[in-house]
Formats: structure tokens, sequence, C-alpha cells
């Protein structure tokens, strides 16, 4: 008789190696899609082509990816992810106008490196429904909730006032740097040093006002 040990080991195996390998598979997806969206272009690259690349049937890419876009989104994620995790642990010891630009600064810097595939993620978030939005909610909800954290650090400092709400001014915060972000990627703006400018101005005072009491 077969112990009851030796079957849940066999059975944990088995989700290990099923995990293993969904991992490769996305692995291989997330690398085709970025080599063919930054090469060749997103509107010219089909699904079928990142299928072929990632050597995956066009049916297992949609269950990872269900639209060509979702893709994208997800890639350029990861991407912003890993600018604000690199910001973040590299936070300068200084105040907070300083820190704060030092990470909007990263953030601004990841989609200016690849401007085309920015534009097209800016403007395809605001086209997503359902779960793809839910999903892109809450991670704009945790970069926020980042920016918050430095809020925080500097009122316990005293450099703003103590009724101050970090959440809240985080959200503005990003909010401010988003509008110059999308507005620089569409044009309006003509160039990525007039968007920092233009931050800088807001920025310096929106922390004006929230630290008057305080000083």
């Amino acid at each position: 008789m077969r112990q009851a040990g030796a079957t849940t080991f066999g059975f944990v195996e088995r989700m290990s190696r099923r995990t293993r390998r969904k991992e490769e598979t996305l692995g291989r997806i997330e690398r085709a899609g970025w080599e063919l969206f930054t090469s060749r272009g997103y509107e010219a690259t089909s699904t079928r082509e990142i299928a072929d690349a990632a050597d995956i049937a066009a049916g297992t890419l949609f269950n990872y990816f269900p639209e060509k876009r979702c893709l994208l989104i997800h890639l350029m994620q990861r991407q912003i992810d890993d600018a604000a995790t690199g910001a973040f642990e590299t936070i300068p010891a200084s105040r907070l106008e300083r820190q704060l630009l030092h990470v909007f600064d990263a953030l601004t810097e990841c989609y200016a490196r690849e401007r085309r595939l920015s534009r097209i993620f800016v403007k395809e978030l605001l086209f997503t429904d359902g779960a793809q939005r839910a999903e892109s909610a809450a991670w704009t909800f945790e970069l926020v909730k980042r920016i918050a954290s430095l809020v925080e650090s500097a009122r316990t400092r005293g450099e703003l006032d103590p009724s101050v709400e970090p959440m809240e001014v985080a959200q503005q915060l990003f909010s401010t740097h988003y509008f110059g972000l999308v507005t620089w990627l569409g044009g309006t703006i003509p160039s990525q040093t007039a968007h920092r400018e233009r931050f800088l101005g807001a920025l310096r005072l929106i922390l004006r006002g929230l630290g008057r009491s305080a000083a």
C-alpha cells in the first residue's frame, strides 16, 4: 500500500515541475515579445510571430496573454518595476525633493529608453477593462504606496506638516508626474528636459505648501 507521505511528495513534485515549466514558458514569451516589439515595432509584430519566436503554440500564448496589448502592458510594467526598485534601493540620504526627483527621474528614463513602446503602452492602458484594468490599478497603487513611504518619512523628519496624509500626497505627486509624462510622450512637451523642468516646478510648489505649517 502506498504511503500517504509518498503520495503527497509526488503531488508536490508534479506541481513544482508544472510551476517551473510555466515560468520557463513565460520567460520565453517575455524575451520573444520584447525582442520583436523593440526591433520590429509593436504594430508590425503579430502574435503568431511571438509564439514562433518563443517556440510555443499560438494557443499557449493566448493562455498567458489573451491579447497582444496584454503582453505589452506586462512587459512595460516589468521594465518600470525594475526601474522603480533600482531607484528606491539607491534613495539618497537627503530631503524629500531630491528623493522624489531621484525616483521620478528613474521612471522617466525608463519610458524614454523605448519611447515608441511607452507611447503605445500609455495609450493601451486607457482602453483596458475587466481583470486587466483591475490589475493595472493594483500595480499603480503599489507604486504610489512606495512613494507614500518617502512622504511619510519626510513627515516624521519634520519636513512636512504633521497633518499631511502620505497617500494623498503620493497620489497627487504621481498624477502630476504622469500627466507631464503623457504630454511629453505625446509631443506637447518638446523634450525630456522640458518635462523634468515642469515637473520640478510643480513639485516645489506642492512641497512648499505642504511644508509651510511645519516650517
